[in-house]
């Protein structure tokens, strides 16, 4: 899945669609044959029937009706006509309905990539990203890609096949008309593509202005109530003003200058046809051309319209996806985190397992490194404690566990085994990350506790009565079926970390990570908190991140981190005895 999508990768999605390919094509064939005589049949009678000169038509309408009537060879020619019209509208909607299909499956193949690509993305590129401008990239331009597909595949053998078709046609009329329109139709098409280049460029920049728009409409949404709090409504939707104002003169720049762009197209088409229809009758007055073959030229000419046209919008289409394309590349190209094969399992047929962190060293890209030489252990079943002031390394650490980061150097082992045999998957599915701040989505309790899994009511129950909200559920209206808004907004603090334990232990983890998790609640609720957890965790390998002494005081080892460097370790009593436990870390006075 890695690598940028091209025009060629856009082909080969085409080709693997065989039967909804070729069934377009085949329809498209059939229209196109079905429209091609029409031009030629109502002039002929011109000659023959207005200008009494009998030829094969007539005559062999004469032959099987068996009369000279000339309404009848109108009448009959006319039916003919519209058979045609009907039997080809007929192919023409088929076609398009199995275009329709592969413009559909090419979509859904494109985001299928992009989202593939997105769910293994690495941690430092994804906290770059903006959400408004992956919307757009993922809605706006792979429907630009889809379309030139679909385009593509309905116009590019039908109109060429066309074409080749009214020029055969045109070259047995008159061969020095028909040589003096083909000569021109290169022209058509370097001057579409002069056009496409333009608008492509214009369409770029209305894209960007949309991309920003949407950056900060959802960035501003999300925070809402931060941009209340702090008085700053007039600012920021004044931003999203002066963004709206870009997006209407960079939609306009291109809306204006692509109508121009096609009704320049269309003039050129109507002057080159007007000029044709003056040498049509130049071509009668001066050589054997009839009338009614000149009046069928014309009407061949004006066919040829359509699919010069068409070819000429697939051209301008071609050169307004390349800016759609080099905008999806951008996130295929964002870095993955490392893939490590799954040869071991060391949590398999275990309880809980040891975890271990061997001399790693650790910097955010290329900034300054901010673990030097960490070397922390946790045995099986063993309470940890990582205490110091903020900004120490204790989150990277923990985050570092669960390889949200790689580290640069140094290991890290679960059970004695090293992450890189394991598997990132493994390790997400058996050990459990707390972090300080809990994230929600807008929907019900039961969806947030469970994230789609199959759990039964008891089994949630129970997980709220050990993380302490289970009578606050199920005095809810609603019970598990109430949704808690954006980001848990309708609940507090507490409420939010007491539901994140919950989920927490209904996902049955076997090495579970606290990182500040409990820091919205106040000491006596923490304290009997960790108490009713008691029976959880004592048969699970713990790390606990944590302030309070309260909290630090049931860990069976403690690493004293600072700067980045384990500065001491052993028990709380030890520590304590040596001046290196403080009430509150985060307490400049202390």
């Amino acid at each position: 899945m890695r690598g940028r999508y091209t025009f060629r990768t856009l082909y080969d999605q085409i080709k693997t669609q065989k039967g909804d390919f070729w069934r377009t094509n085949v329809y498209g064939i059939l229209a196109t044959l079905l429209l091609l005589p029409i031009p030629m049949l109502i002039p002929l009678l011109i000659d023959e029937v207005l200008l009494e000169h009998p030829g094969k038509v007539t005559e062999t309408l004469s032959v099987l009706f068996d009369t000279d009537e000339p309404w009848v060879y109108i009448a009959v020619i006319l039916l003919v006509v519209l058979l045609l019209r009907f039997t080809a509208f007929f192919f023409n909607n088929k076609k398009t309905f199995y275009a329709t299909r592969i413009t559909e499956k090419i979509s859904y193949l494109l985001r299928h990539r992009i989202l593939h690509h997105l769910e293994r993305v690495s941690l430092s590129e994804y906290e770059t990203l903006k959400s408004g401008g992956i919307a757009s990239k993922t809605i706006q331009d792979v429907e630009n890609v889809s379309g030139f597909a679909g385009q593509m595949v309905t116009t590019l053998l039908s109109a060429s096949l066309m074409l080749v078709g009214i020029a055969a046609v045109m070259f047995w009329m008159n061969w020095v008309l028909a040589l003096l329109v083909f000569l021109l139709n290169p022209l058509f098409l370097g001057f579409s593509r002069l056009l496409g280049r333009k608008t492509g460029e214009l369409l770029r920049r209305q894209h960007e202005a949309y991309e920003l728009y949407h950056e900060l409409l959802n960035e501003t949404l999300e925070l809402f109530i931060q941009v209340r709090a702090s008085n700053q409504e007039r600012s920021f939707f004044g931003i999203l003003q002066d963004r709206a104002k870009s997006i209407e003169e960079a939609s306009l720049n291109h809306g204006y200058k692509a109508a121009v762009a096609h009704s320049s197209s269309t003039l050129l088409t109507n002057t080159v046809v007007d000029i044709f229809r003056a040498l049509g009758i130049a071509a009668v007055a001066y050589s054997d051309l009839t009338i009614g073959m000149m009046i069928a030229f014309l009407f061949y000419l004006s066919t040829l319209v359509q699919p010069v046209q068409q070819l000429m919008g697939l051209v301008i289409s071609y050169q307004s996806t390349k800016p759609a394309l080099e905008r999806i590349n951008s996130l295929l190209s964002l870095a993955q985190e490392p893939h490590y094969p799954h040869e071991s399992d060391p949590f398999d047929g275990r309880q809980t397992t040891s975890v271990a962190l061997k001399h790693i060293r650790f910097a955010y890209g290329n900034g300054k490194e901010v673990l030097h030489d960490i070397s922390l252990k946790a045995e099986a079943g063993q309470k940890i404690a990582l205490i110091g002031p903020s900004g120490s390394g204790k989150t990277t650490i923990a985050q570092i566990m669960v390889g949200f980061y790689p580290s640069h150097r140094g290991e890290i082992c679960y059970g004695d085994v090293p992450i890189e045999r394991i598997g990132l998957p493994v390790v997400r599915e058996n050990v459990a990350l707390m972090l300080q701040q809990a994230l929600f989505f807008n929907d019900t309790i039961r969806m947030n506790l469970t994230l789609s899994k199959a759990k039964s009511d008891e089994e949630i129950y129970e997980a709220l009565k050990a993380a302490q909200l289970e009578s606050f559920v199920r005095q809810l209206e609603e019970g598990l079926e109430t949704r808690i808004g954006k980001n848990g907004i309708r609940l507090s603090g507490g409420q939010r970390q007491r539901l994140a334990i919950a989920r927490l232990i209904l996902s049955d983890p076997k090495i579970v990570i606290f990182d500040e998790a409990t820091s919205a609640l106040d000491n006596a609720t923490e304290f009997h908190l960790y108490e009713t957890l008691a029976p959880f965790l004592e048969s699970r390998t713990t790390v606990i991140i944590a302030h309070r002494t309260t909290t630090i005081k049931q860990a069976d080892h403690i690493y004293l981190i600072e700067e980045g460097r384990v500065k001491a370790e052993g028990s709380y009593k030890s520590l304590q005895e040596k001046g290196l436990i403080r009430e509150d870390f985060d307490d400049p006075k202390i």
